[in-house]
């Protein structure tokens, strides 16, 4: 198996509200992964109760109906889904809030803007 083919084996859950941003992002990763997307945690969850099981979630800090956080801890609590390594797209310089993303359980947090190079670099990271 190439390295194309492992990494277009491997499903990644982008869970943005800014539609422009997840429309754009999950195209330049859709070159790489197999990309899944949902408006917020709330969709997001709905998707991993119907069996959409990721690799990887890579989601907003902030958004509507379930934000970053709450869905991480539903994540997290359940058990069913704790093991998922999560990826948190969040503020820019914030060092609070990716304090507390990675109490939460994140295995990495990523302060807007960023470059989708680096960010795809990491998800490689993450995924290995």
């Amino acid at each position: 198996m190439t390295k194309t083919d492992y990494t277009m084996s491997k499903r990644i859950l982008l869970v943005e509200d800014h539609e422009d941003l997840r429309r754009t992002l999950g195209s330049f990763l859709s070159k790489h992964f197999k990309v899944l997307g949902a408006r917020n945690g709330l969709e997001a969850l709905g998707r991993l109760s119907n069996g959409d099981i990721p690799d990887l979630i890579v989601t907003g800090s902030v958004m509507p109906e379930m934000d970053g956080a709450a869905f991480l801890l539903h994540l997290k609590c359940t058990g069913l889904w704790a093991d998922i390594p999560v990826m948190v797209l969040g503020k820019a310089d914030d060092e609070k809030e990716a304090q507390q993303f990675k109490l939460l359980g994140a295995q990495s947090y990523f302060s807007k803007p960023f470059s989708p190079g680096k960010l795809k670099e990491e998800i490689m990271l993450l995924l290995a």
